[in-house]
C-alpha cells in the first residue's frame, strides 16, 4: 500500500471516528435535554399543585362571610359596613332576576371588601305555587344546610328561573337537584327541599309587610328605599351610590 493510500485511509478512519463521536455527543446532549425537561416538568407540576392548594386555602380564608339571620341571608361579615343593602325579592319575579343578575357581581365584590353588607330577603309575593315551592326549598337549605349552600342555591334559583306563565315549572326533584348542585349532600336536607314550609313563608311575608313592601324587587340602602323607574335605573342608582362611598 502506497504512502498516499495509507494517508487516505487514515483520513477516512479519522472522519469515521469523528462522525461517531459527534453522534454520541448529540445523543448525550439529547439525553441531558430530555432529563432537564422532565425535571422542569416535575418542578412546574409540583408548583402548580402547591399553588393550587394555596389558592384554594387563600380563597377559602378570604371568601366573603355569609350567615343566616331569621328568614334572611346576610352576605358580608362587616356589621359596621358603610352601606347596608336589603333586597326583598320573589324567586319567580322576572324583575328580581334582572336585578339579581345585574347587581350580583358588584354587590358581592363590595361585600367582600367590607364596604357593603347585603341582606337577601326572599318572600312569597306572586300568586303561583312555584313562588311558595321555591321559597320553601330555599328555606330548607338556609335552616338545615349551610349559609354558603343557601347563597349558591339562591343564585341557582335565579339562574334557572322559569317563565312566570310556564305551566311546567321545576318540580321537587329539580329543586333538589339544584340544592345538590349547591353543595348539599345531606339526604334529609335534600328531602326537605320538596316540602312546604308554611311557617317560614308566613314569617318572610310578615317581614315584607312590616317593611311596607308591596312589589319586587324592593331594595333599601341604609334604611331608605332605592329609587328607580325601572330595574336598570335601580341598578345604576345602587352602583353609583356604593361607588361614591
Amino acid at each position: 500500500m502506497s504512502k498516499q493510500q495509507r494517508e487516505v485511509n487514515r483520513r477516512e478512519r479519522a472522519a469515521a471516528i469523528q462522525k461517531e463521536a459527534a453522534g454520541k455527543e448529540r445523543n448525550r446532549r439529547l439525553l441531558i435535554t430530555l432529563a432537564i425537561v422532565v425535571v422542569l416538568s416535575a418542578v412546574v407540576a409540583g408548583f402548580v399543585i402547591f399553588s393550587g392548594g394555596s389558592d384554594t386555602t387563600t380563597a377559602s380564608t378570604v371568601s366573603t362571610p355569609v350567615k343566616a339571620s331569621g328568614q334572611a341571608l346576610v352576605v358580608g361579615g362587616n356589621d359596621k359596613a358603610k352601606y347596608k343593602v336589603v333586597v326583598f325579592e320573589d324567586f319567580l319575579c322576572p324583575f328580581c332576576r334582572q336585578f339579581e343578575t345585574s347587581s350580583r357581581d358588584f354587590l358581592r365584590a363590595d361585600a367582600k371588601k367590607g364596604t357593603v353588607q347585603v341582606e337577601y330577603r326572599p318572600f312569597h309575593l306572586l300568586q303561583d305555587d312555584y313562588s311558595t315551592r321555591a321559597l320553601s326549598a330555599w328555606a330548607a337549605v338556609l335552616q338545615q344546610g349551610t349559609a354558603g349552600q343557601a347563597l349558591k342555591f339562591h343564585d341557582l334559583l335565579y339562574d334557572n328561573q322559569p317563565y312566570e306563565q310556564d305551566p311546567n315549572k321545576p318540580d321537587a326533584s329539580k329543586l333538589a337537584s339544584w340544592a345538590e348542585k349547591s353543595g348539599v349532600t345531606s339526604k334529609s336536607v335534600l328531602a326537605a327541599t320538596g316540602g312546604s314550609d308554611d311557617a317560614f313563608v308566613s314569617a318572610a311575608d310578615a317581614a315584607a309587610t312590616k317593611a311596607a313592601v308591596t312589589a319586587t324587587p324592593t331594595v333599601f340602602v341604609n334604611g331608605k328605599q332605592l329609587a328607580g323607574n325601572s330595574v336598570s335605573d335601580m341598578v345604576d342608582n345602587l352602583e353609583r351610590t356604593l361607588a361614591a362611598g
